[in-house]
């Protein structure tokens, strides 16, 4: 027998702990002097006896107890590989297999479980074998071990799942599983090598333990994937737009279809270029009241089906009426806004644009969202207006405009003020830095990098907000804040073309209309999540609901 983790026995060395506290207990502190001891009957030696061993199996089973944790932890490898270890020439054979989504595409499954099985058969009998997946981040199934047959068992188990890899994450997560192990160390890899697998920086895939990496590639030449890369729904014209992306060196013809509530609706033939990517634009979508569920697929599939085909889910734009609040009709910011929502909506959509004095004659329930041009303009009362209406459910545009720039805080959520940011000349500005492309309310704008900054009022972000856009200093020009059972989009420049040029570029309509889009609670639930990451409820502006999986079965609440 030998320890593949030695240094731990020296927590044996915790036994003298129940020693002592043995020989303090063994001690009678209270002695008292006694003139004769003659008139005194003698104790029973039986009872002193016994009491003498049951203090020494106490004693034993706390020591037994300790030695046993230290060994426990020293990790004795024991079997057939016991000889080998002590000689020193044995090696640790860590099997790691791709149990990620690509992995099920034609037969690499098949072919990587008969390369880890083989692996298993070449290594010598006198040596360990461990067994660990990587999917949703590495999973070690085996302790490390001599026994094969357990090994192979593991193997066979062993199914792709819906997750992605990351090899840089792999050999830190290898690393971590192997501190401690003193002895030569081989990691076999079995995987198709996705490119996309490879983590940003080549020097994550270095090891910080020495071992042997031998990697075994179960991907094949000449394995036909096309894939449906994004799927839009478009509120204004009902349509939807989606593109496929090719794998293949050679052009093909594919049909796609659409489905609607899991009815066929309409269907293209495409020619799909070689290494290339087509889009396509179904007609508007007779959308049901509610949420409407929409499928994206090709014909004929691959042998991925995985990403053959992509989901939707959609809301029937209904009439609403939004609240523009101004403080001089006619303004600029007001002309902008209006125009830009009445583009997005069209005439469902009516726009009550007030000055914030008429706040208090309004019924700030009955409008789907609230905008406010420039926040300076709001008095203390209409700020506590509409911040009880944003914590009882309602959600708010707020901009901070020249007026705001005097202020001390935001109003409605209180954002402490750093002062006004940007330059005074004309010629020099600021462009967005960041943009979180995965909220849905910015779908489609990554034009907003074009648009130029001069000034801007600096807040602080507090605890729980989202970060949407921030320059590229990394002052923040759109804040997200969840109160209470709403919401309050914070735009940290004007609205008009004061500070930016923002309103006269083709994307301020995009914007306008992811963001209505998301204030009303009319948006595609198109966010996605690569395999293996979450997706928050409320970065699609969801507080709960039913959960489907992709064959329609209740999934998850």
């Amino acid at each position: 027998m030998t320890l593949l983790a030695p240094l731990f026995l020296l927590g044996a060395l915790g036994v003298a702990l129940p020693m002592w506290l043995h020989r303090l207990s063994s001690e009678n502190p209270n002695k008292q002097q006694f003139s004769s001891a003659m008139f005194l009957e003698p104790g029973e030696p039986r009872r002193v006896l016994a009491k003498k061993l049951q203090y020494l199996l106490l004693l034993s089973l706390r020591c037994a107890v300790l030695v046993l944790l230290a060994l426990a932890f020293a990790r004795p490898a024991l079997e057939g590989a016991a000889q080998a270890l002590i000689e020193g020439d044995a090696r640790l054979h860590v099997v790691v297999v791709d149990v990620s989504t690509s992995m099920s595409h034609g037969e690499r499954w098949q072919r990587a479980q008969a390369a880890a099985l083989e692996i298993v058969d070449d290594v010598p009998s006198s040596e360990l074998l461990q067994l660990i997946t990587m999917g949703r981040g590495a999973q070690p199934l085996t302790e490390p071990t001599a026994d094969k047959a357990s090994v192979r068992q593991g193997i066979n188990a062993l199914s792709p799942e819906h997750a992605r890899v990351d090899y840089g994450e792999l050999m830190s997560s290898v690393d971590r599983m192997l501190r401690g192990i003193e002895m030569p160390v081989t990691v076999h890899i079995v995987s198709d090598m996705q490119r996309s697998s490879m983590p940003t920086r080549f020097a994550e895939l270095a090891s910080q333990t020495p071992l042997d990496v031998e990697i075994y590639d179960v991907s094949a030449p000449r394995e036909d994937n096309w894939a449906v890369q994004s799927v839009a729904w478009q509120p204004l014209s009902g349509e939807v737009s989606a593109s496929v992306t090719s794998f293949v060196g050679r052009p093909v013809e594919r049909t796609m279809f659409v489905e609607l509530n899991g009815e066929r609706s309409g269907t293209q033939r495409l020619t799909v270029p070689a290494d290339g990517t087509v889009t396509t634009t179904f007609a508007s979508l007779e959308l049901a009241t509610g949420a409407n569920r929409v499928r994206v697929g090709l014909e004929p599939g691959d042998d991925l089906a995985a990403d053959d085909q992509r989901f939707l889910v959609v809301k029937r734009p209904e009439p609403r009426t939004i609240l523009l609040i101004s403080a001089e009709a006619g303004a600029r910011d007001a002309l902008f806004l209006t125009a830009a929502l009445e583009a997005v909506n069209g005439p469902a959509t009516v726009i009550d644009a007030i000055a914030p004095a008429a706040i208090a004659d309004r019924d700030l329930e009955s409008y789907a969202f609230v905008v406010v041009a420039d926040a300076g303009a709001l008095g203390d009362d209409d700020a506590e207006r509409l911040t009880d209406f944003v914590e009882s459910g309602g959600a708010v545009l707020l901009a901070l405009g020249p007026r705001a720039a005097g202020s001390t805080a935001v109003p409605i959520t209180g954002h402490a003020f750093g002062g006004t940011g940007g330059l005074a000349a004309r010629d020099e500005f600021s462009i967005a830095g960041f943009i979180d492309s995965s909220h849905p309310a910015l779908a489609g704008t990554e034009e907003l990098r074009v648009a130029k900054f001069f000034r801007h009022v600096t807040i602080e972000p507090a605890t729980g907000d989202q970060l949407l856009v921030g320059l590229e200093d990394g002052s923040p020009l759109l804040v997200e804040q969840i109160r209470g059972a709403g919401r309050v989009v914070v735009f940290t420049s004007s609205l008009d073309r004061e500070w930016n040029d923002l309103p006269v570029l083709p994307v301020f309509v995009p914007l306008m209309s992811g963001l209505s889009a998301h204030l009303a609670g009319d948006l595609a639930i198109q966010t996605e999540a690569a395999l293996g990451t979450t997706l928050s409820p409320q970065a699609v502006g969801l507080a709960g609901g039913q959960i489907f999986d992709p064959d329609g079965n209740a999934a998850l609440g």
